[in-house]
């Protein structure tokens, strides 16, 4: 015997459909244990936030009042003596220059820095903006979308 010769018989029973009010039964009841599920999960769900929540609550209202109780049980500060002035410093530079020059060396240092930051470094750019639109007609449509203003067709 041939592996694909299989003896199938000849009269096969036709396959008998499920009456159409047994379909809508069966698919109402499934959807409503679908949604039953779904919606009793969501519940318990909340009912677990609620209560982490409330437990937040209890416990920040417990260390209030654990709070309360030891301030209302500590001794009495001691008097601290006056600070000190308030520290400086000093910057040693062997070129000798003073602390406000080094100060204005520094701002301006700072603001140059600014002020080529709003320029979006146009000297390390391979190439100016625009200028390569036609390497991506994406990009050139995109562009074109942006500086067009709409209009009805």
């Amino acid at each position: 015997m041939n592996l694909f010769e299989i003896p199938v018989p000849l009269e096969l029973a036709p396959l008998e459909m499920a009456p159409l009010e047994m379909d809508w039964g069966w698919g109402l009841m499934m959807t409503g244990v679908g949604m039953s599920v779904v919606f009793g999960l969501l519940a318990l769900l909340w009912a677990l936030l609620h209560l982490i929540a409330r437990g937040d609550e209890w416990a920040a209202r417990r260390a209030a009042r654990a709070e309360a109780a030891a301030v209302a049980q500590a001794p009495a500060p001691k008097p601290v003596a006056a600070a000190p002035a308030s520290p400086t410093v000093t910057i040693a530079d062997p070129d000798g220059l003073d602390d406000d020059t080094i100060a204005a060396i520094a701002i301006a240092v700072i603001k140059h820095a600014d002020v080529r930051r709003k320029q979006a470094a146009p000297e390390m750019r391979a190439n100016a903006p625009g200028s390569q639109l036609w390497a991506s007609r994406w990009v050139a449509v995109g562009r074109g979308l942006q500086n067009t203003p709409w209009r009805r067709r």
